[in-house]
């Protein structure tokens, strides 16, 4: 288990942790990995190694996570690009990197997350009912 990219030690830790906490332990296993899924009190999922997971059930939603997912790495990047240009001393770079970021940002804010868009679609089908 070690060799997933996780502490194994430092998981049991986490996910006893969660339990303590009332969390309830899933079937459900994160596909990272392969640790189970807990739904805390808020009943949100999370991952003990990554924290929050979103579980997708159809191609359309997992497709919809995976672009959510590179616009924020591109923003944790440009994040990192940032950095490395104020230590050079860079301020052309930096206004570039800072652009991407704020692109990145306004991207996200358009975007409903995938549970908003499903709550409104199930309140739209059961309006016409």
């Amino acid at each position: 288990m070690a060799g997933r990219g996780y502490d194994r030690e430092e998981a049991l830790r986490k996910m006893t942790r969660l339990m303590m906490q009332g969390a309830v332990m899933l079937g459900e296993t994160c596909p990272l990995d392969g640790l189970p899924l807990f739904r805390l009190k808020s009943g949100e999922v999370v991952c003990p190694v990554h924290g929050r997971v979103l579980i997708v059930s159809t191609d359309e939603e997992a497709r919809e996570a995976e672009i959510e997912g590179i616009i924020r790495e591109v923003r944790y990047r440009a994040a990192r690009n940032v950095l490395e240009s104020l230590e050079e001393g860079d301020p052309k770079r930096i206004k570039e990197w800072l652009d991407v970021i704020e692109s990145t940002e306004r991207i996200l804010s358009l975007r409903k997350p995938l549970e908003s868009r499903e709550e409104g679609e199930a309140r739209s089908k059961a309006g016409k009912k």
